[in-house]
């Protein structure tokens, strides 16, 4: 990447409020989640429904499509931190 290439940034912050908005987390206050907590068996106590969920609105949002058969979908989806990496990182390479 050269650096005259636009860097296009998600925020873990806007994932969050993506996540919890959009898998109606009753009681979860998205400005309060720990952005580098565990998404599942931990912090927002996620499952596998729930990491589908969270691929279609992604999806829906920025375009980018998480592939179930990834390789890189326990690291990318460790955290929120870690998936707003990915998804910006997928965007830059587009841009």
């Amino acid at each position: 990447m050269s650096l005259d290439s636009p860097t296009v940034a998600v925020s873990a912050h806007e994932l969050a409020s993506l996540v919890v908005e959009g898998l109606n987390l009753e009681g979860v206050d998205a400005r309060q989640v720990d952005l580098s907590a565990p998404l599942f068996g931990g912090g927002l106590d996620l499952d596998s429904l729930d990491m589908l969920e969270i691929s279609l609105l992604i999806q829906q949002r920025f375009g980018v499509k998480l592939k179930a058969d990834d390789p890189n979908n326990e690291a990318n989806f460790a955290s929120l931190q870690s998936l707003a990496d990915h998804v910006s990182s997928v965007l830059s390479q587009r841009a």
